[in-house]
């Protein structure tokens, strides 16, 4: 199975995870950022713009080639989503927008995305930003995704490869208007059985429905069987991040267990900072959709329950058998004595 190695360059903002440009070595290329007038704070390599409704600014990258040989790069200016692991992540191209989200970062942003340089060029690349109308407080969040396209060469070179490294570049860019204080909201939608890596489990879609974002989220999880107060299963992961208005599905592990049919209860508790939430659902697992997944699992543990049963079965239909013997014998022995008698 080919594997895909993406190497994300990241730093770190105060309201959470931002992309910044670090060089590194093993690429051939670098990307930065050309920091304008109306950025917050000078001192980031990334974009954080205080911007005004209706504003259209020019911003730029400048890429360079340092390799002797042609280069082509796609940039491709992504909305920020969140991934399944509680990740911020700007790599997701033409992503499902959240219900929540007014304004996509990649919406506002017009310029070229194919580049090809020349051996050991340098490029400005402008990209022109043009805000929405309406005035908005909290943060619209996206990011410059940058990757290199393989020549046909590079791509037949590749084809036996079992283990790909592919390289990318992410710059990150922060639009706000005001500085009014945005508190994240978290909310708990649909619960759903589904595999995870191929193992069984459920999730639990959460949803982020403000325009800020979460950067210290932690989430336990508890489920039960309906009208039951044993945990079944118990999940618990720390250190969450979630994009402005994005929602993601966390998973919830089943621990290998076979998925069984039936109704059951999910509590989930979450805290970000100083925030916290509790919620409780009822959700069903259906026969149908518990064989399919079971049947696709690794490493069910088998359900031997039915073994219990049969012997149970087995063990009923003896003493039946014996039961109904003695009352035969028995009945045979009382006409034999009448007989005698007559």
């Amino acid at each position: 199975m080919k594997k895909l190695l993406t190497l994300v360059v990241a730093g770190l903002l105060g309201v959470g995870a931002l992309p910044q440009l670090v060089h590194a070595e093993t690429m051939n290329y670098t990307i930065k950022a050309e920091i304008p007038e109306n950025q917050i704070d000078k001192a980031k390599t990334y974009f954080d713009l205080r911007m005004t409704p209706a504003q259209e600014e020019v911003i730029n990258l400048t890429v360079s080639n340092t390799s002797n040989e042609e280069l082509k790069l796609k940039v491709e200016p992504n909305t920020a989503v969140t991934n399944q692991n509680g990740v911020v992540d700007y790599s997701q191209k033409g992503a499902k927008k959240d219900s929540t989200l007014k304004y996509a970062f990649s919406d506002l942003i017009k310029g070229e995305t194919d580049i090809t340089l020349a051996p050991n060029e340098t490029k400005e690349l402008p990209y022109t930003i043009k805000m929405p109308a309406e005035k908005f407080d909290g943060i619209i969040l996206g990011g410059f995704y940058v990757s290199k396209v393989n020549s046909e060469k590079e791509e037949a070179a590749s084809k036996n490869v079992q283990i790909k490294n592919h390289y990318s570049y992410v710059v990150g860019a922060k639009l706000s208007e005001t500085d009014t204080v945005v508190k994240p909201n978290l909310k708990l939608n649909d619960v759903k059985p589904a595999l995870q890596n191929y193992r069984t489990g459920i999730t639990a879609n959460l949803q982020n429905t403000e325009a800020t974002m979460m950067s210290e989220l932690k989430v336990t999880t508890s489920v039960t069987k309906k009208g039951s107060q044993e945990v079944l299963h118990k999940t618990e992961k720390e250190s969450m991040s979630m994009a402005p208005n994005s929602n993601f599905d966390f998973p919830i592990s089943w621990d290998n267990q076979p998925l069984k049919a039936g109704k059951y209860e999910l509590t989930v508790v979450a805290n970000d900072k100083d925030q916290s939430w509790k919620f409780t659902k009822e959700f069903e697992i259906k026969g149908e959709e518990s064989a399919k997944l079971n049947k696709e699992a690794v490493e069910v543990e088998k359900d031997s329950t039915w073994i219990y049963y049969l012997i149970a079965g087995l063990v009923a239909a003896l003493i039946a058998l014996l039961l109904i013997i003695i009352v035969a014998k028995r009945k045979k022995g009382g006409n034999k004595d009448e007989e005698e008698k007559d």
